[in-house]
């Protein structure tokens, strides 16, 4: 019962956030997006497209502008599919 309590109010929390808060965890996982997809494709991959759906979600709620966010997060896309394609290139030359 503990947990499902814990778990509501967690959701509650990430409901009530200011718009400034919301902007980190966008421009947050935009920089781990690039970092990552260095080093792990898939997972930068999957950052990259989670923090670009949530900055473009949250400039619609609050109608801030979130273009450093989403600059981050296609970057982190861009590099992520590059590693993979450079990767596949080496491993069947």
């Amino acid at each position: 019962h503990f947990k499902v309590s814990s778990f509501i109010l967690n959701i509650r929390r990430l409901y009530n956030m200011n718009s400034q808060q919301k902007k980190k965890h966008s421009l947050v996982l935009g920089i781990l997006s690039i970092v990552l997809g260095l080093l792990s494709p898939i997972v930068g991959l999957v950052l990259g497209i989670v923090g670009l759906v949530l900055a473009i979600s949250y400039q619609k709620e609050s109608q801030l502008d979130y273009k450093t966010e989403k600059i981050l997060n296609i970057v982190g896309l861009v590099v992520s599919v590059l590693n993979w394609i450079l990767a596949i290139a080496i491993v069947f030359r």
